[in-house]
């Protein structure tokens, strides 16, 4: 009897592990805004990318998923129709349900072309950050956000990773930039709005392939 009910512990477990969330987000900029106070060039800090997921699709953990299975595209197409609002990014992943203390940030970003430099092909990047989605008693999302308002370079993402200032003295950087940064409790399903003066992001948490 014990060793049944081991082994079906164990199956829970391991069903545990595997369930999986589709993660969607739409990210756009506000066309018209009043952006006094939010756009800066002081106090710059880019997340740590070194322990963040890319979305490559090397990680069997956290893939990205084609847009037959989006959930949010009417959203996109209402933004896209839209005079005040343009979208930037429309991206959904897979990914396992975690603890906090195993969560995981997956690595956004959003190129814009690409300059020749003295290195060569130097992608300009608009958007750059992390979103973490964790479990506990409640669902969370984390989300650090940067927007460029002129896109800098990849070169520029790397420099600054993790920066804050030069010897703790807070110096500007050579770019204009607007910070999103929210903790949110989420619920399956539903649609959470990120908001900022400058930009937002829509943002929906579902179980994968659960057809809602």
């Amino acid at each position: 009897m014990k060793q049944f009910l081991s082994f079906v512990l164990l199956t829970l477990i391991s069903v545990t592990a595997q369930a999986a969330y589709q993660v969607e987000i739409i990210i756009f900029e506000h066309l018209y805004h009043d952006a006094d106070g939010e756009i800066a060039q002081i106090g710059l800090k880019l997340p740590d990318l070194s322990t963040s997921v890319e979305l490559s699709g090397s990680d069997d953990d956290f893939r990205p998923l084609p847009s037959s299975v989006y959930k949010l595209s009417g959203v996109y197409s209402e933004l896209k129709a839209s005079s005040a609002y343009r979208p930037i990014l429309h991206l959904a992943w897979q990914q396992p349900q975690l603890t906090q203390s195993q969560a995981r940030y997956v690595h956004i970003t959003k190129t814009d072309g690409a300059s020749q430099g003295a290195e060569g092909s130097n992608a300009l990047v608009k958007l750059d950050g992390v979103i973490r989605i964790r479990s506990s008693t409640f669902l969370h999302a984390d989300v650090d956000l940067f927007y460029f308002v002129d896109p800098v370079s990849a070169s520029f993402i790397r420099e600054n990773a993790g920066l804050l200032s030069t010897e703790g003295i807070l110096t500007p950087v050579a770019a204009e930039f607007a910070e999103l940064k929210e903790t949110r409790r989420m619920k399956l399903n539903e649609l959470h709005y990120f908001d900022h003066p400058v930009f937002g992001v829509f943002m929906r948490v579902s179980r994968l392939n659960s057809g809602e």
